[in-house]
């Protein structure tokens, strides 16, 4: 059982959950961090896969000024994601809201870095000793540098209240990683993660935790094939049975597969649930401000549109309509808000509010609304479900099934892609 402990360390205090049940992993993480300062704070957090929530695991409270040293126990390998809080102030914005982190029994863990790039800092000791993995981390991190600091420049210029330079700002922030032209470094960085997996066929535990949040949207067949890659010893892992847990759970949402039941309550305060939509095709259409959400956004209207008449049913689903509706409310009418995706997110959110289906929030005091995410496993935005009028699943994932559902809609509701009436045969 976890418990809360008080631990004076050399040069730092933590305040953790930790264990000392016989048979748990020993672990030390220590740093050599320019600009901490005494009283500062390192949140550390369990990275839950696959939906990568977290929870508190300790936090280590600086004691000395640019140095933490910290020993603990876990029950098994961990995934952790380290937060930044000093004393004085706020940690200076980013590309990152974190920095990942994973430990195995006997790791010692060092960090070297600035407390102004923190989230980019190097790691050495278990896993991160493979210097082929330190190499891709290394140009990860700094690609990262580079879009953290257009991220400060976004802050800098609202400040000055030069709002034409933080849009600029902004939207280079948005598209950095779709710059192939203009950013060499996205092609160094390809090149070496996929050197590090050729050199890896049987896996290593870095590829295995990087891969299970994949299996809620990958084919199980392709699951299933690297899952077959790995070694012995990564199968009998903590990690390696989560992902084993994680293909079984998925053979249910399989296509072909007869939709999981759900009971949801609408906007308008309706109920509404599965064999509710029966005899018709219902896409759930899972959104938020994200760019896939405000790329496809209209196409998923002029499906709906097309087909609203002839069988189809759309339920979309968000967080928080209120908070998306305070975020256009907020935008300024003269002039354009550019975020990736679009020239100007304002009309984008305008329509995305007015959306002509059935909606439901999933962050209200209806336990069933959110109890639909665990029964379809959704996986982030835009994600989408395709269920046919028998009940089963026709098309799961993001982008690419909207156009799988799209291409069925049209063969099997006697249309084409266009909308267009197809000729008899």
């Amino acid at each position: 059982m976890l418990r809360t402990l008080f631990i004076a360390l050399l040069g730092a205090v933590a305040y953790g959950s930790v264990s000392a049940e016989a048979g748990e992993q020993k672990f030390s993480l220590s740093g050599r961090i320019e600009g901490l300062r005494k009283g500062d704070t390192l949140r550390f957090e369990h990275v839950l896969l696959p939906t990568w929530a977290t929870e508190p695991a300790f936090d280590l409270v600086v004691r000395k000024p640019g140095v933490f040293d910290y020993r603990g126990t876990q029950e098994h390998d961990q995934y952790y994601v380290m937060t930044y809080f000093p004393k004085e102030g706020k940690a200076k914005a980013c590309g990152l809201s974190g920095k990942p982190i994973i430990v195995t029994g006997g790791d010692r863990i060092g960090m070297t870095g600035t407390a102004d790039e923190i989230y980019y800092c190097a790691l050495s000791g278990g896993i991160y000793d493979d210097p082929m993995l330190a190499e891709s981390l290394r140009i990860e991190d700094s690609i990262g540098r580079i879009r953290g600091s257009y991220r400060r420049q976004v802050d800098e210029a609202l400040q000055r209240k030069d709002t034409a330079a933080s849009r600029e700002w902004l939207q280079k922030f948005n598209l950095f990683y779709q710059d192939n032209q203009n950013n060499p470094g996205l092609a160094r960085g390809r090149a070496a993660w996929k050197a590090y997996e050729k050199a890896n066929p049987q896996g290593t535990l870095y590829l295995l935790v990087e891969r299970i949040s994949s299996i809620s949207y990958k084919p199980l067949a392709e699951s299933k094939a690297v899952y077959e890659t790995f070694s012995p010893e990564l199968k009998e892992s903590y990690y390696g049975r989560l992902y084993a847990e994680e293909m079984a759970a998925m053979e249910r949402l399989e296509i072909g597969q007869p939709a999981p039941d759900f009971s949801v309550v609408t906007t308008g305060g309706d109920s509404v649930t599965r064999d509710d939509c029966r005899g018709c095709y219902l896409l759930i259409y899972h959104w938020g401000m994200c760019p896939g959400s405000i790329y496809l956004d209209g196409q998923v209207r002029d499906l709906h549109d097309r087909y609203k008449d002839k069988g189809l049913k759309v339920m979309g689903l968000t967080e928080s309509i209120a908070t998306i509706r305070k975020v256009y409310e907020g935008l300024p009418e003269d002039r354009k808000t550019p975020l990736a995706g679009t020239e100007d997110i304002r009309p984008v959110l305008e329509k995305m509010l007015a959306h002509d289906w059935t909606e439901v929030e999933l962050e209200t005091d209806h336990p069933d609304n959110k109890s639909i995410m665990k029964a379809y496993n959704f996986s982030g935005w835009p994600f989408f479900i395709l269920i046919g009028p028998d009940g089963t699943i026709r098309a799961r994932g993001f982008s690419e099934a909207f156009f799988e559902a799209r291409e069925i809609l049209g063969k099997e509701l006697n249309l084409d892609e266009t909308g267009g009436v197809k000729s008899a045969e």
